[in-house]
């Protein structure tokens, strides 16, 4: 069923999540603009080793280890990544132009 009312508060979180992405990725120190993706990368991490267990709590055996297992877990931790690297796409847009912005200061200071 289609809610529009869902898909509106989804998408005014995103923006949110990318607004406060955009203000940790434009300051001074570097660091502050990458923790939104690691939390992301430790989140999917989680969430990949959540299915894992959850799988050995239904069977109550260990998971066969197979080309196919190897390949959908890949799989799923590149799609829990995705969002991931739309915020380290913001923080590198953001970094580049916080560089031309100090580069420009500096010559101008050098021009005096």
């Amino acid at each position: 069923m289609f809610f529009p009312f869902h898909i509106l508060v989804l998408v005014l979180l995103l923006a949110a999540v990318i607004a406060l992405q955009v203000f940790l990725s434009r300051r001074k120190a570097w660091w502050p603009g990458l923790v939104l993706p690691v939390l992301e990368v430790l989140y999917s991490i989680f969430a990949i080793a959540s299915a894992i267990a959850g799988y050995y709590e239904v069977y109550g055996k260990g998971v066969p280890v197979t080309a196919s297992l190897i390949c959908d877990t890949f799989l799923a931790f590149l799609q829990c990544n995705i969002f991931t690297l739309v915020l380290l796409a913001v923080y590198f847009v953001c970094r580049r132009g916080e560089k031309r912005k100090r580069q420009l200061d500096k010559m101008n200071i050098q021009d005096l």
